[in-house]
């Protein structure tokens, strides 16, 4: 779909704005030539309108060419923000406001995104051994909303754990910063510090081997916690690691810890009971 980005004059408001707020909402920008604070946000807005392209339209109005408009809805300052919502304005923002302001101003009066519905039957028939039909549907959800950096952000998690490690880093590479630096981006991310922990390692039954002649082996108990994180056994890779942190802090300059807190930021949206059980284990070792 196409970004809804239009200049609004007195002539076509009604028809611009009040009528097509009965289908999405609109958000209504007054601003000026002259506002430095106008021109910061305005690039950010037509972003918001790229990312959420058919769900909203963005309205710009210029103030100092549409004066009675800026008269009848009462603007005093600049940049001032409205909402209009079937037919009404439903809310206000006044002053400069940041990306995430806008799009939780804009949630309530949102139309439902289409590829969040496929985002999810997509993760569901992963988790049901359907890789394929998983794989089918994010393809329909990228087609439903291409904006949607969390679809190729699935789909490389996916390719990560059936094993197609070289396919998931290539597609987290062509991400964009935003997809990379997201929450859920950052979570992948750390699960990738995993897939370089093994690439040296010996195989994993070798590393089994070490530990039960050593089971205090530095090196193999931080091996065993990437082998056990990559084969989705997160439980037994803290507990890997809470063991190498007790048995020897200062391997690799500290490295059990620095990976265990990685991994409690990775999980705690998904696991948060679990994170917590480790986290206080991590606190009674420290303290």
């Amino acid at each position: 779909m196409e970004a809804m980005i239009i200049d609004v004059t007195q002539d076509n408001f009604d028809e611009m704005v009040l009528n097509n707020s009965m289908h999405v909402p609109v958000l209504v920008d007054f601003w000026a030539p002259w506002c430095g604070p106008c021109k910061q946000v305005m690039p950010m807005l037509e972003k918001l309108a790229h990312d959420l392209a058919g769900r909203f339209i963005l309205a710009k109005v210029n103030t100092e060419e549409q004066q009675e408009l800026a008269n009848k809805y009462q603007i005093r300052s600049i940049p001032s923000f409205k909402i209009f919502h079937q037919g009404q304005m439903v809310q206000e923002l006044q002053g400069a406001q940041t990306a995430s302001a806008f799009r939780e101003a804009l949630e309530p009066y949102l139309k439902p995104d289409l590829s969040e519905d496929l985002r999810q039957q997509a993760q569901q028939a992963f988790n049901a051994g359907e890789y394929d039909q998983a794989i089918k549907l994010l393809g329909d959800a990228s087609q439903a909303n291409p904006n949607n950096f969390r679809i190729h952000l699935d789909l490389a998690k996916m390719y990560f754990q059936s094993g197609h490690l070289d396919k998931a880093e290539a597609l987290m590479e062509k991400l964009p910063d935003e997809a990379k630096q997201s929450k859920e981006g950052k979570s992948l991310q750390a699960l990738f510090k995993f897939t370089q922990i093994v690439a040296n390692a010996d195989d994993i039954e070798t590393v089994q081997k070490t530990l039960q002649n050593d089971p205090n082996n530095a090196e193999a108990l931080y091996h065993l916690s990437g082998y056990l994180m990559l084969h989705n056994h997160p439980d037994k890779a803290m507990s890997c690691l809470l063991k190498l942190f007790s048995v020897a802090p200062d391997y690799q300059d500290g490295v059990a810890k620095k990976t265990l807190i990685e991994t409690f930021e990775m999980l705690q949206d998904e696991r948060p009971e679990l994170v917590n059980t480790y986290r206080r284990q991590l606190q009674n070792l420290l303290f």
